[in-house]
């Protein structure tokens, strides 16, 4: 016959627990939070650093990029300008003013030992959201322009490569004479190529302008 139990005495864990010679302390709050909230709380912190520093440092950010003129590109060299810098800005700044840029930079570029410029690049540093805008406005602005007396043919895009944007090529009549252009857009930077010999096709110059861009588009410096 089992023994009864008086009301007064505990049974079970609670019979356990009143046995105990010394009382027990309850458990640390960091014992009694769960290993997942504690994972998941350091995974937050960790993603707001690295956020945090990414805002600061920029890191993850696109390299910006700018025109600086070579000194050789392929088989041609820069010819010495006659004119100073501020002169070949406001002569080229005309040309180029379908454009919002920063920065106006002009290279005349030929065979080794020759004066006679057979190639002539401008190119803008700056920030131009819609590459493709801007190449349309410039072709638009040729087109209408009465100064230049030029008329725009054959007007195509090709591939622009590695660094991408927009790149379009075209031929430019005049009156007495013909020359070859091409254009390159992206978000920091713009480039006019034009073959001044006028002997050059799109396609043929869209492969030089290609060359031309990776020797000139650079890093800009901080």
């Amino acid at each position: 016959m089992e023994s009864e139990q008086s009301p007064e005495e505990p049974g079970g864990l609670k019979a356990i627990w009143a046995n105990t010679l010394e009382p027990v302390a309850p458990l640390p709050w960091y014992r009694r939070v769960s290993l997942k909230l504690v994972g998941a709380g350091v995974v937050v912190v960790g993603l707001a650093t690295a956020l945090t520093v990414a805002a600061v440092t920029g890191a993850g950010a696109p390299t910006k990029h700018q025109v600086v003129m070579a000194d050789e590109i392929g088989h041609q060299v820069r010819i010495p300008e006659d004119a100073s810098p501020e002169v070949l800005r406001a002569a080229f700044g005309e040309r180029a003013k379908a454009f919002r840029y920063q920065d106006l930079t002009v290279g005349h570029y030929g065979a080794v030992r020759s004066a006679k410029a057979e190639l002539t690049v401008i190119g803008l540093t700056g920030s131009f959201r819609d590459p493709q805008r801007e190449l349309n406005g410039y072709f638009g602005d040729l087109a209408r322009s009465s100064m230049w007396q030029e008329t725009v043919s054959e007007r195509a895009p090709y591939p622009p490569g590695p660094l991408g944007g927009a790149l379009e090529c075209a031929a430019l009549d005049y009156t007495t004479t013909q020359e070859t252009t091409c254009v390159w857009a992206d978000a920091d930077t713009v480039g006019i190529v034009t073959d001044n010999t006028g002997r050059t096709a799109p396609e043929d110059l869209a492969q030089r302008a290609l060359e031309v861009r990776e020797a000139v588009e650079v890093a800009a410096e901080d």
